[in-house]
């Protein structure tokens, strides 16, 4: 429970913030459209295609491909490199586990390398220690929008003949030497969840490569090209996007850019903070790199401060501004589904299957650098409604809490 930092002392601010997304008029007029034409599905509408268009036209990619959420996204992206049971596939450790389960749906086998502490990332030195000649693809997170050191991941992938799936749900806009993520690795993953933009859920999974644009299109069809004959080539879910959903998605999209931006401007206002404040780090950015900022975060160095991260989380709480720590309550690896490989019925599959390389004891698994982020980051959510009253908020909380825990 948060407890006020003094007791005579008001809270910073009262009162809710304005809303997380730019909702109005716009995403109306073209949801009466699919209303006025009667095809509420992809299959005959027209939104959910020219949402692909236009969000391909903005990542500057070939193919895209609209998925009904960030875990389908990811999902078709393991099916379209299309692994045997038994590969593996190296990610990260700090992550929602949305990114994990396309890959034990396609019955292969999640390996999970540490990250570095300081940007939240896949420490690229532990993913070329995890490489086995099993290894199938490389699942890069960009974690709260912080795009990942991908040249030399990349590299890594093509001297091992791996493939990349870069999962940006929470890194959208977000850029690596002046291109968006998600164009850098065989495949990209966007959620519109939660995330920058909404289609209340959703996804989109994109690709520059011809020889993936069939494939990416039947997965998310049970297996079916539909053209020239109705059949199913292989197992496959059904992931097609509603064109209610496509209506919004092209409303948001013209929206994305300007929500980014003001999120750009509130981090910036923000680390002008952190960085003033003995104890307290930024999240460390590529200097090649444009962080998005689905959220932003600090670290907070605990031999600083007579309170670990948690409770300085609860004092900015109790000041009247949101924020969360840790960020995750565990490393993924410790979930029950994972330590206790909890899949289909008993069986332990996919690691009971004969073809599976190694024993992994996700239980007793430790990375010191996923533990640490865990241990040393705050976390506050980034809106684009934000006012600069807001932003201010926010600094005078940090500094007031700041002041009160900090070991003098």
């Amino acid at each position: 429970m948060a407890i006020a930092i003094e007791r005579n002392s008001p809270p910073v601010r009262s009162g809710a913030f304005g809303p997380q997304w730019d909702l109005g008029d716009e995403e109306i007029e073209e949801l009466i459209d699919v209303i006025r034409a009667g095809k509420l599905s992809r299959l005959g509408g027209t939104k959910v295609i020219q949402f692909e268009k236009e969000f391909a036209a903005q990542q500057g990619v070939k193919y895209a491909q609209a998925v009904t959420s960030g875990t389908a996204a990811v999902h078709t992206a393991v099916g379209v490199i299309d692994p045997n049971p038994g590969d593996e596939i190296i990610t990260t450790s700090i992550t929602d586990f949305g990114t994990v389960i396309g890959i034990l749906y396609q019955n292969a086998i999640p390996v999970f390398a540490d990250i570095n502490p300081a940007t939240g990332n896949l420490d690229v030195n532990d993913v070329a220690a995890k490489i086995t000649p099993r290894t199938k693809a490389i699942v890069l997170v960009h974690l709260f929008g912080n795009p990942g050191d991908l040249t030399p991941l990349i590299e890594l992938a093509r001297a091992h003949n791996l493939f990349v799936v870069e999962d940006c749900a929470q890194s959208q806009l977000a850029e690596y030497k002046g291109r968006p993520v998600g164009s850098w690795g065989d495949i990209g993953c966007f959620s519109f969840g939660g995330k920058h933009m909404t289609t209340g859920d959703g996804g989109m999974v994109v690709t520059n490569r011809d020889d993936f644009s069939d494939r990416l299109k039947w997965f998310t069809d049970k297996g079916n090209p539909r053209q020239p004959v109705y059949e199913h080539n292989y197992l496959a879910p059904n992931y097609r996007m509603t064109d209610l959903q496509g209506a919004v998605g092209l409303a948001q999209l013209k929206k994305v850019g300007a929500a980014v931006a003001k999120k750009q401007w509130a981090a910036n206002q923000l680390s002008e903070v952190i960085t003033s404040e003995r104890g307290l780090s930024l999240q460390t950015v590529l200097p090649e790199a444009r962080h998005s900022y689905w959220v932003y975060a600090f670290h907070m160095d605990p031999t600083r401060f007579r309170v670990p991260a948690n409770q300085f989380a609860a004092a900015l709480q109790a000041e009247g501004v949101p924020a969360n720590a840790p960020y995750l309550v565990y490393p993924i690896y410790k979930y029950p589904a994972l330590a206790q490989k909890r899949t289909y019925g008993t069986s332990g599959f996919p690691w009971t299957y004969p073809g599976v390389g190694r024993d992994i004891d996700y239980g007793s698994l430790s990375l010191p650098g996923c533990e640490r982020f865990l241990e040393t980051a705050i976390v506050m959510p980034m809106n684009p409604s934000y006012s600069e009253r807001d932003v201010e908020h926010f600094g005078i909380a940090i500094r007031k809490v700041a002041a009160h825990y900090r070991v003098k």
